[in-house]
Parts: structure tokens; sequence; C-alpha cells
């Protein structure tokens, strides 16, 4: 095998295990969470941890490239795959913190992990993982994909390639503005809070709460008890405008399916180092309005079957 065909075969395993490694997230956050969710940082279906993990497993347990590696024990794979995977995934989660100050991924709930990047108990995982691809699945899909040819593989390669750069460009820019976001809602609570703080001075209450401020009803029934009260319209007109603006920053977040809406789903451990609290309260308001929504299409759905069987009565 020459230098080209190991590099266009390198290529193809890369997005085969990358997609491979998708496809077992997803299952997995299905199975947690009961929901389907595209995982990883990138918008299409491919988890490059995965495809460089897998490479960089094959060659390590082999002599020559790509073959299919039934020489070597299992224990031997088990300890080169939980070593290799557990060093790219630190590697990985490192470099994604220093780049966008977030944590993608959080292991600090379980027991001896380091910096929450990586754990013994995944470690262990990616180890069992690493036996069971290297002695079953990879034998078979090198089997599978000996029959294609080289000009088709080279074709699916370059198209593949082409799409994962822009896929990284666009992942990117969605991440550098998830941080925009965050700082924009956190400048927006801010603000919040003054005109809550002064709110509760007019009105001797406690400070309003995120749920009075994403609910029109319960904002318009904290606003008529303004009524008469010093400075009452310009307050009013200050709660009115902010609260309105969160909530219009939040509306676009969830509408924003490529974007930070995608990037909060796929990542239910995230975490912020300038934004933490905006973070968690961003994701609680967000699941808030999606109830309220839900409330509002069942309101009206009722409104509807109520005045059909008005009419159905009437006639």
């Amino acid at each position: 095998m020459n230098l080209t065909e190991l590099a266009v075969k390198t290529v193809y395993w890369f997005f085969l295990y990358g997609f491979i490694g998708w496809g077992v997230e997803v299952v997995y956050a299905a199975i947690k969470t009961h929901k389907l969710v595209n995982r990883g940082f990138l918008c299409g279906p491919i988890c490059p941890i995965y495809g460089f993990g897998m490479v960089g497993l094959i060659y390590s347990v082999s002599l020559i490239p790509m073959p299919d590696s039934g020489s070597m024990s299992a224990v031997a794979i088990f300890f080169i795959g939980m070593i290799l995977t557990t060093a790219i995934e630190l590697v990985g989660g490192w470099a994604l913190f220093k780049i966008y100050h977030i944590r993608w991924w959080d292991y600090s709930n379980m027991k001896f992990n380091l910096g929450g990047y990586i754990c013994p108990q995944f470690s262990l995982l990616w180890g069992l993982g690493s036996v069971l691809m290297i002695k079953v699945i990879h034998p078979l899909l090198a089997r599978g994909s000996s029959p294609m040819p080289f000009n088709i593989m080279l074709i699916v390669d370059v198209v593949l390639l082409v799409l994962f750069v822009v896929d990284v460009a666009a992942s990117t820019a969605a991440a550098i503005g998830l941080n925009k976001y965050l700082r924009e809602i956190d400048e927006l609570r801010a603000k919040l809070r003054v005109t809550s703080d002064k709110l509760t001075t007019v009105l001797g209450t406690g400070a309003m709460t995120a749920d009075t401020i994403l609910d029109e009803q319960k904002l318009q029934l904290a606003l008529a008890k303004l009524e008469g009260r010093e400075n009452a319209d310009v307050l009013r007109a200050e709660l009115t405008i902010r609260a309105a603006a969160l909530r219009e920053k939040l509306t676009a977040a969830e509408h924003d399916h490529l974007g930070t809406r995608r990037l909060l789903r796929a990542f239910p451990d995230m975490k912020s180092l300038n934004y933490a609290d905006t973070l968690a309260a961003t994701r609680a308001a967000m699941l808030r309005l999606r109830e309220l929504a839900a409330a509002a299409k069942d309101a009206a759905r009722e409104t509807a079957a109520n005045a059909k069987e008005k009419i159905k009565k009437a006639q």
C-alpha cells in the first residue's frame, strides 16, 4: 500500500468511526435523557474524537498499516486503547476549554476524575470498547470496505473533507456565538436585577422572579401593582422593555437549531468559565419558555374546540 492509498484509507476510517462514535453518543444520550439529541461539537453526524481515537488505535496495535490487528492480545489492546483514548479526551477537552472558555463535558461528579476532563470509569469503558472494535468490528468493516474501488473511496473522502471543513468553520462560529450570547444574556440579567430592585423598593415586596419576567400574564399583574405609585410609568416602561428584550433573546436562541440551542442540548453538562450562573439560568429560562409555549398551544386548541362545539350546538 503506497502513501496515497494509506492516506485515503486513513481518512476513510476517520470519517467512518467518527460517524459510528456519533451514533453511540446519540444512543447513549437517548437512553439517559429519553430524547434524540444531535450529540457532538459539530453540526454533522460525526464526533472527530472517535475518528482520531480509532485511527490512532488501529496504527498503535499494528506493525503494518491498517491490518486486521488480530495478532495482538485483548489485554494489550485494552490498555493501549484505554490510555490512547483517555489521552485524546483529556487533550481535546482541555483544548476546547482554553479556546472557548467552556467545558463541553464534565466528569467532576465522578470519583478520581482529573480536572473534570477524564475519569477512570469512562477510561475503562474506552478500553473495553477498544477491544470490541479491534477484535470484532474493525475486521468486519475492513473486509466490507475492501471491494470499494480506490477512485470511489478517494471521491468520498474529498467530499467528506470539504463538508467537514465547512462544518468545523460553522461550529466554531456557533461556539464563539454562544459565548457572545451568554455575555448579552448576562448583561440583560444585570439590568433586570437593577429594575427588579427598584420595583422591590417601590412596592415593598420581594425581588421579581424569573418566572414572572418570562410569563407575560404574571408580568402584567406585577406591573398593575404600580398603579398610582411614584415614577410608575417610568418603571413600568423600563421593566417592560427589558423583560421583552430577555424573552426575545431567549426565543431567538430556542430557534437557533444549528447554534446555541443545539450546543446547549448536545452538552447538558456544559460549564462556562465566565458565565456559569447565566448559563444555568438560560437553560432554566429556555425550558420555562417551552413550557409556556406548550401551555399556550394547548389553551388555543381547547378554545378552538370549545368554539366548534358551540357552533355545532347552535346549529
